[in-house]
């Protein structure tokens, strides 16, 4: 027993100092922190500008967060409506 735990100490130490695992990290829990903005943009919600500063704004507290959420999953953009009859015989 004593063995196996002396070889897994220096392999996870090196894990731990490794620059490639904590950028991977950052980049990991910055995706989750932006994923409202990230939903919201997928799905073209009306009012990304206001999810974005309240996931920024108010991300960190847990409550910004899921408010954020709330709002990238409100009313998305009605598409561009096809013109009109009456300004194609123009």
């Amino acid at each position: 027993m004593g063995i196996e735990h002396d070889r897994e100490e220096p392999v996870m130490g090196a894990l731990a100092y490794s620059g490639a695992l904590w950028i991977l990290a950052f980049l990991a829990l910055t995706v989750v922190f932006m994923l409202p903005t990230l939903i919201g943009l997928i799905r073209r919600v009306d009012r990304l500008a206001l999810v974005f500063l309240v996931n920024v704004i108010g991300g960190l507290t847990g409550i910004g967060w899921l408010a954020a959420m709330i709002l990238a999953f409100g009313p998305r953009r009605r598409p561009i409506a096809p013109m009109s009859s009456l300004s194609r015989a123009r």
